[in-house]
């Protein structure tokens, strides 16, 4: 990536050799895809920077057997003593003479090759099985019935005396039963969570393996050496305020432009089927875990993009004790009130996403309000929300971009407000949803949308009320304050390095969204938008490898090269070109095309991603100098792979290397597949001392 070549001298790490003994002794730890790690001095001290890459995996597929992430998949007994059976007219397939293992060995032959017997490439892996037994004995002979993973039991539809039912699911008892209750939308509790992993982590270690968190709490209670801990974290409430204007107002109107979006559409259904609700992540296991049995000031978090919407209820209380007021109602509520509009009957206390309600509405800040590009783009594209408006009436080109997001994440609010001219006049156009929704000429009347609590938690930009950095005036956000904190604090030539590093590799995602971005997430965003016959007719289950194909098969022709489509030649615009396709969409006359909405999603994604990163570089900073000068000091990195991998960039374009480590301190890799994930530690991360040889 660009970037990270600014700032200062190069101080050459010392290069003394640790042994390569590979901590057989040792349990393999689970947690981690890779560990990198590097040596250098930072700020007169010795540093140890230990980036542990994670893939976002949820705590409960880390713990299952031998630690093989992927779920393996059979035949279920499915519990049907009520007699509930199929509709006969939903059958797939048929076939009599069967012995039941040979029935779902014929059964799952099907379901693997597509839903008919044959040899087909696609794959649909579920189904239901129901066998009619029509002998007795072992090797009782019977029939075989195939439904479709969709078909739905009914009374209507007897089951046979002797029928077993089986369906095509997850073998793991434990995370099938789990998974189930999250795609029922069933919020499970924390406590409850923690108490299922903490179970299956026993059945682990008789295995040889233990989770991370387990060895990374040893670490940083017993080493020998100072540990400090950076996590992808949510910024805990403790390290921010609410600010106020003294001249505030309420939350403008939505503009039609907004209120006329068309409804939110269903979601597609690979996301209907991943019972990740955002609520089991490895990652908020592992912080509830740290901050539960480490001091406070040695667990680090990097991750403002929820700021003032944490999913924790408990947290959700204490951002809510912040306020010296409620909130103003948003405008549009009040007239779909006035108007006497009824609440939907799908808006849901918990959102459909496995959280409930927190006491009041999230508190707004600037880095929530952009940050919901990311939700929008990765997770819940089915919702309408733009912000096309605010990038074509409030930013109007790349240079005011640039201009308004280095004051906003360098400066003050008020200055980056400045950059863009950002006023109540423009305001109504930084709406990015409204929970009204309006036909085009208002034909129909004024109804509602489903309230969206969580997935756009800043309606507007919060211009006169938001979250900021404790203890500064003029307000900064959370990761400017950071920044300044540092730069009095005697590391202001890492901040400006940091600042340079952040500006190139923003703009390198900006210059090509679809090659700069190696995990093409943007890309397939882009397909599902802009090209939706190609989106819908190809395998999107890897992402990165899609964006790197010069064609992809047809799921409809598998075997057609006349059907399948061309990649190679759908690119998506790059900033400049963007902006000139938004500067000729008129918020005030009609409503943004699709494409224009995608490309504002991700314009600000990319620079929201990298904001990230450079929160995490300026933690790394605030852990070394909490060492004292002239000391040892081993800070350790965990989160996503991409952010780590930044970390690591910046601080090897500061002189931190690899020498003397074995292996050249790197441990595991990118990609897993259905393989054992326990990486086998060397001996350096189990004796911290190791990589801290006696000086001359």
């Amino acid at each position: 990536m660009a970037g990270g070549k600014r700032g200062g001298q190069k101080k050459k790490a010392g290069g003394a050799s640790v042994a390569a003994s590979d901590g057989k002794d040792h349990l393999k730890v689970c947690g981690p895809a890779s560990v990198q790690t590097l040596r250098g001095q930072l700020l007169g001290r010795e540093v140890a920077l230990v980036c542990c890459g994670e893939s976002h995996e949820d705590a409960i597929d880390l713990t299952r057997e031998k630690c093989v992430v992927e779920a393996e998949e059979g035949w279920v007994r499915v519990h049907a003593d009520d007699g509930m059976g199929f509709d006969p007219e939903d059958v797939m397939a048929t076939q009599e003479g069967l012995t039941l293992p040979s029935a779902k060995t014929w059964a799952e032959r099907i379901i693997m090759s597509g839903g008919d017997d044959s040899d087909s490439e696609e794959e649909e892996v579920c189904g239901f099985l129901v066998f009619v037994k029509e002998s007795t004995g072992p090797k009782a002979r019977g029939t075989g019935y195939l439904f479709p993973g969709d078909a739905q039991r009914s009374p209507e539809h007897e089951l046979p005396a002797s029928a077993v039912v089986l369906e095509w699911d997850d073998l793991d008892d434990v995370a099938r039963e789990f998974n189930k209750r999250r795609l029922a939308r069933e919020r499970i509790p924390f406590t409850e969570q923690d108490a299922i992993i903490a179970e299956r982590k026993q059945l682990r270690r008789a295995e040889g393996i233990e989770l991370f968190d387990d060895w990374l709490l040893r670490q940083a209670t017993d080493a020998d050496v100072p540990v400090e801990i950076v996590v992808e974290a949510s910024v805990p409430v403790w390290e921010v305020e609410f600010h106020t204007e003294p001249s505030a107002g309420a939350m403008p109107p939505s503009p039609d432009c907004i209120r006329q979006l068309e409804p939110d559409s269903d979601a597609d259904s690979e996301d209907e089927d991943d019972p990740a609700d955002g609520t089991g992540t490895f990652l908020d296991y592992l912080y509830r875990r740290l901050v539960a049995q480490l001091p406070q000031r040695q667990v680090r978090c990097i991750d403002p993009r929820d700021l003032g919407d944490p999913q924790d209820e408990a947290e959700a209380g204490s951002f809510q004790s912040l306020l010296p007021e409620p909130l103003p109602a948003d405008p549009d509520d009040l007239e779909l009130n006035a108007l006497g509009v009824p609440p939907r009957d799908d808006d849901a206390r918990d959102n459909g996403c496995g959280r409930s309600a927190p006491s009041g509405p999230p508190l707004p800040s600037w880095e929530a309000y952009f940050s919901a590009a990311a939700e929008l783009l990765y997770y819940s594209p089915q919702i309408k929300a733009d912000f096309a408006p605010f990038l074509s009436r409030c930013v109007r080109n790349p240079a005011a971009l640039r201009r308004f997001f280095e004051a906003l994440y360098f400066k003050t609010v008020p200055e980056a407000v400045a950059a863009i001219g950002l006023d109540r006049d423009l305001l109504p156009f930084s709406r990015i949803r409204s929970p009204a929704l309006q036909s085009p000429g208002g034909k129909d009347g004024l109804q509602r949308r489903r309230v969206e609590l969580h997935n756009v938690p800043v309606r507007a930009a919060p211009l006169d009320r938001y979250i900021k950095a404790k203890g500064f005036d003029p307000p900064r956000t959370w990761v400017s304050g950071l920044a300044e904190r540092l730069r009095a604090a005697g590391a202001g030539e890492i901040v400006d390095a940091a600042k340079g590093w952040f500006r190139d590799a923003v703009e390198y995602l900006l210059s090509d969204p679809k090659e700069a971005d190696e995990e093409g997430d943007y890309f397939l965003a882009w397909l599902r938008t802009c090209h939706r016959d190609i989106h819908d007719d190809i395998d999107r289950s890897d992402p990165a490898e899609l964006r790197r194909l010069q064609w992809a098969p047809s799921s409809s022709h598998p075997r057609s090269k006349k059907h399948r489509h061309k990649l190679e030649d759908i690119s998506i615009p790059d900033v400049e070109e963007a902006f000139q396709e938004l500067s000729r969409f008129d918020p005030t006359t009609r409503v943004s095309t699709g494409r224009e909405r995608v490309l504002a999603k991700i314009i600000l994604d990319c620079i929201q991603l990298r904001m990230v990163d450079l929160a995490a570089i300026l933690r790394v900073t605030d852990a070394v100098l909490a060492a004292e000068p002239g000391s040892n000091v081993v800070v350790i990195v965990y989160a996503g792979v991409d952010h780590t991998k930044s970390v690591a960039d910046f601080l090897r374009a500061r002189g931190f290397g690899h020498a003397g480590l074995p292996q050249q301190g790197y441990t595991g890799k990118e990609d897993w597949g259905d393989e054992p994930r326990a990486l086998t530690f060397p001996a350096y991360l189990h004796d911290f001392s190791m990589l801290f040889p006696p000086r001359n």
